[in-house]
């Protein structure tokens, strides 16, 4: 189980109990990498999806695409990216994840 800083609802450090809090992290680095565009992570320049570049594509699949290939490259097994609902569906969980 991959553990990081936990978030809360605004992007800020989650200090609800009077001391950072952590959490389990791999929906938190997806949100990441979806809200992410190339060039924002100084270390990993390639790494980001820019979601809000394509809010309104008409066509998702380069979307669906860059989404799995992020997952991918950040170490997660991807088995299911796709749009059911309106509503973005991520199966996926870095490899060395116990369950």
């Amino acid at each position: 189980m991959r553990r990081d800083i936990k978030y809360d609802k605004h992007g800020d450090i989650d200090i609800s109990t009077g001391d950072i809090v952590y959490t389990e992290s791999t929906a938190q680095h997806q949100y990441d990498l979806l809200m992410a565009a190339p060039g924002d992570y100084k270390q990993s320049p390639l790494s980001g999806v820019d979601s809000g570049n394509d809010v309104n594509d008409n066509e998702p699949t380069m979307f669906l695409r860059s989404v799995r290939k992020q997952m991918q490259s950040d170490g997660m097994n991807v088995k299911r990216v796709a749009w059911e609902h309106g509503q973005l569906v991520i199966d996926a969980d870095y490899e060395d994840s116990n369950g």
